[in-house]
């Protein structure tokens, strides 16, 4: 299995060692997530090349804009455009990486030690709190595609987080640094006395503290939901032959196990 025993070691292979994995380069979300888990479960090369979200972008299919429109990277945070391979390049709609082409390269670059339970369906705030809640307790690391404008800033007031875990009405609270499609981790829930919050691993270490922010669990459905005419849902992944439990889970949840498109109009 994979998920809480593994954590500490998978933020640690994320934050030294591996300058890749201190930030993600342009466009490759999806793979730096990837990348971290592969790596967490203990693949660090796939035959004879080092593992890192390069070479996840590789076997995903992912697909570098052309001509970038928009902000490619949130305020606060560099350019990274050092590719170590020549990825395709597409109009900016259509580039981005799929959900289907991430499972499949977490499955092949795992060498088969690894499946992905795709997710998707009508998100709530009682859906979110559960599958964050439940999926790492079965094993599962959950890596969440979303679109990022919902969300609180990375770096919310304190007297909004505390008035959110105790179940009050929390003060305003700006929007989001950027509004784009990414790929995040969803690590744990938080529980307060009456409302919890979502630890999110973010892929840019200037967004919260050192990649990490909290988010309303409502905020986070509608950032599923996402509005900008594609679909969002999550990858659970866990070890091979372990899915089942997470199947029942997103059952459980009216939640179907199938791959949501987000090609519609591009892929993030």
């Amino acid at each position: 299995m994979i998920g809480p025993a593994l954590e500490l070691s998978g933020q640690a292979a994320a934050g030294g060692g591996d300058v890749t994995l201190d930030q993600q380069r342009d466009n490759l979300c999806g793979p730096f997530h990837a990348a971290r888990i592969l790596r967490a479960t203990g693949v660090t090369e796939f035959d004879g090349t080092p593992l890192d979200q390069d070479l996840v972008a590789v076997h995903a299919g992912t697909r570098l804009p052309a001509r970038p429109e928009g902000p490619q990277v949130p305020a606060g945070a560099v350019n990274r455009l050092d590719y170590r391979y020549d990825l395709p390049r597409v109009e900016s709609a259509r580039s981005g990486t799929t959900p289907g082409g991430l499972a499949r390269a977490i499955v092949s670059l795992s060498g088969g030690r690894l499946e992905c339970i795709p997710m998707r369906g009508r998100w709530t705030a009682a859906v979110v709190e559960d599958v964050v809640d439940r999926g790492p307790s079965l094993g599962a690391r959950l890596i969440a595609n979303i679109r990022t404008g919902p969300l609180w800033v990375s770096r919310p007031p304190l007297d909004a987080v505390l008035a959110q875990l105790a179940g009050s009405e929390p003060p305003p609270v700006a929007d989001a640094e950027w509004d784009v499609g990414h790929f995040v981790e969803l690590v744990q829930l938080v529980r307060g006395r009456g409302g919890a919050l979502v630890v999110v691993r973010d892929s840019y270490p200037t967004l919260g503290w050192n990649a990490h922010h909290v988010q309303p669990p409502e905020r986070l459905a509608r950032a599923l939901t996402r509005d900008d005419g594609r679909a969002g849902g999550v990858l659970a992944v866990v070890g091979a032959g372990a899915g089942a439990p997470v199947r029942r889970m997103a059952q459980d949840l009216s939640l179907a196990t199938e791959l949501w498109d987000n090609e519609n109009g591009g892929a993030d």
